[in-house]
């Protein structure tokens, strides 16, 4: 659970997004990845779009959902431990449980995009073990894997024939990204595709007749279906949305599918035979990571109503809302200057590449837009100290298994000066400093899950502040230096509680809202702004009491203003 990171990585596009559709074996359900609660979690949802229910609720991203041939589980993969590795869960969400491990010998090691064989006694993965990615095929009984594909080029996303003898996977060994065929003994390669786009995601029916896969030979990523032989290549589904991550029903007669043609990636079902498509899943817009205005009469905040991340505000009443940035990328996390008349904040604005994210400051008004700490990775989440004169600010560089580690820095409020605040194994993340600017609240996955830190302002020993079985995580501090607010899964689901600090005496405020994320203090000390993610892909702003009375929402992730460009 990281509520605070939410949508952190994703395509700056593509807010609350759900990917790769995996069907159950009776044909009634649909396992599949989703965004709409932070990181990545794994849902299932019945295959006429209702019942959606949320599986995985832990740190980390959880993709690729692979159900199991009796239908009792779901494989996936998670980056939750800092590499890359094969999870499994009951498909009725409990019995959680790690499969594969890294080699402690490699210096890069992950496993991914699993597939069960037709008997559900073996199992086809992704991993780079060997130095290079290839295919691998585990034995579920013993958890034993060999190697399948031999070749300096990337090998991945196989899937079994149904007689189980052969795999179709996805290869660059030939200099372009083509699909190819395998004997399951890693003998008999064989090309089944050859053109100079990018074809993927290759599947057969389960007749093994036909082979349906995604290629971009039309120009944008469409679903096209081949003759198991490769022969008669011809469009299922065109167009200029894109089509990605594809799988059969059972009995032949559908396709789920990935495609951003709602303008953000959702889920959707093709009748084979009649070419129709109808929706599965249906995200709402996202209000999320509000913060309070230092003067009291204003709630910044940053939306996706618009189609990208952008930073809004709001009267504390949840009227005049007016859209302050206007950038392709995604500006998000907004934090205000002491005095109430800047506003920091977080965009990967003007790099052609995914990756770099920059800490940017503003007028209130969105005027006067500069870009303060660029350079050394992902910076992200700023923080203004109680002096006016330094933020804080946490930043993510890339480790040896391509993982995210973040650690807190400082900085003067120019963006000169930066400098280290933390340097540990775990992850340091949301800095919150109290209101004598003399103590550091943050979360950290240092002992395996994320629980509250304090620490010295100047840096220093950390010590745990309310050690729990759950995780916790987006500590804020009260005006008055006696409370902290914080998001917690201790007690089974995301909520809001409440830390005093003197006596370690933890209150929960909310029970079963949602997902909630980031909570703001408004300045008497009286309220609290904080967000939550629903079921069905929506975010919102609330307001409440520190009492837990008064609870309203700010925001409609279902509506909202859609402001011109000035």
């Amino acid at each position: 659970m990281t509520p605070i990171l939410l949508l952190l990585l994703l395509p700056a596009r593509a807010p609350f997004v759900d990917l790769n559709p995996s069907w159950s074996p009776d044909g009634k359900q649909v396992a599949f990845e989703s965004w709409r609660h932070g990181q990545s979690e794994i849902y299932v949802v019945a295959a006429d779009g209702s019942g959606l229910r949320r599986l995985t609720w832990t740190g980390g991203n959880d993709t690729h959902p692979a159900w199991s041939p009796d239908g009792t589980t779901i494989l996936f993969d998670s980056d939750r431990d800092g590499s890359w590795n094969l999870y499994a869960i009951n498909a009725d969400g409990t019995g959680e449980r790690r499969i594969t491990y890294p080699e402690a010998n490699r210096a890069l090691n992950f496993a991914r995009h699993p597939a069960w064989s037709p008997d559900g006694r073996q199992v086809l993965f992704d991993s780079d073990r060997d130095g290079d990615q290839e295919v691998y095929l585990l034995e579920w009984a013993t958890r034993q894997a060999t190697r399948v594909t031999h070749s300096p080029g990337v090998d991945g996303h196989a899937r079994w024939s149904p007689d189980g003898r052969q795999a179709l996977f996805t290869s660059e060994r030939a200099g372009q990204q083509d699909l190819w065929l395998i004997g399951i003994d890693g003998t008999g390669a064989r090309r089944m595709t050859d053109d100079p786009s990018h074809d993927g995601a290759g599947r057969f029916s389960p007749d093994g007749q036909r082979i349906a896969f995604y290629s971009e030979r039309s120009g944008s990523a469409d679903l096209f279906v081949m003759n198991r032989d490769g022969s008669g290549i011809r469009p299922l589904l065109s167009g200029p949305d894109t089509i990605y991550e594809i799988d059969w029903s059972r009995d032949g007669s559908r396709i789920a599918f990935y495609s951003d043609r709602s303008g953000r990636f959702e889920l959707y079902i093709l009748t084979v035979a009649t070419g129709e498509v109808r929706p599965l899943t249906n995200a709402g817009y996202a209000n999320a990571w509000p913060m309070w205005s230092p003067l009291g009469d204003r709630i910044a905040f940053a939306s996706n109503r618009d189609g990208d991340w952008e930073i809004y505000d709001m009267a504390v009443d949840g009227s005049a809302e007016r859209r302050l940035t206007w950038s392709e990328g995604r500006d998000a996390h907004p934090a205000w200057g002491r005095d109430g008349r800047s506003l920091f904040f977080q965009s990967p604005r003007g790099y052609e590449v995914a990756g770099p994210v920059d800490l940017y400051r503003m007028a209130a008004d969105g005027s006067g837009v500069r870009r303060l700490v660029s350079g050394g990775g992902f910076n992200g989440v700023p923080v203004v100290l109680p002096d006016g004169r330094t933020i804080a600010f946490q930043r993510g560089t890339r480790d040896s298994v391509r993982t995210l580690h973040w650690d807190l820095f400082l900085a003067d409020s120019s963006g000169a000066n930066v400098r280290p605040l933390t340097h540990d194994a775990g992850n340091e993340q949301v800095p919150g400093f109290s209101p004598d600017g003399r103590r550091l609240v943050f979360f950290s996955n240092r002992t395996g899950r994320e629980q509250l830190y304090l620490m010295p302002a100047s840096g220093g020993e950390a010590t745990a502040l309310v050690p729990s079985q759950g995780n916790d995580v987006a500590p804020s501090w009260s005006p008055d230096g006696r409370s902290i607010a914080f998001v917690s899964d201790r007690g089974g689901r995301s909520d809001l509680y409440l830390l005093d600090v003197s006596s370690g005496r933890v209150r929960r405020l909310t029970t079963d809202l949602g997902a909630e994320g980031q909570p703001s203090w408004s300045p008497d000390g009286r309220r609290l702004v904080f967000s939550v993610a629903s079921a069905d892909g929506s975010a919102d702003v609330y307001v409440m009491a520190t009492d837990g009375s008064g609870l309203r929402a700010l925001t409609s992730g279902a509506t909202g203003s859609r402001p011109e460009q000035p």
